[in-house]
């Protein structure tokens, strides 16, 4: 794996612990320097990243 994706599994690792301790404030402040990487995010990722920020923005609860 190439250290680029490697960067960015470790940064949404952060995001879904954060977002599971509803840490919105947290997340909110990581995913600028995820969506940067959307070219290369797989689907699943994009999604969960559509997700994340639906959820902060709706101050919806995320799921354990």
């Amino acid at each position: 794996m190439s250290a680029i994706r490697q960067k960015i599994e470790a940064r949404l690792d952060e995001l879904e612990a954060l977002m599971k301790a509803r840490n919105y404030v947290g997340a909110e402040e990581l995913i600028p320097s995820i969506a940067k990487f959307t070219s290369v995010l797989t689907e699943e990722q994009r999604d969960f990243l559509g997700a994340a920020r639906l959820a902060i923005a709706e101050n919806l609860d995320w799921p354990a």
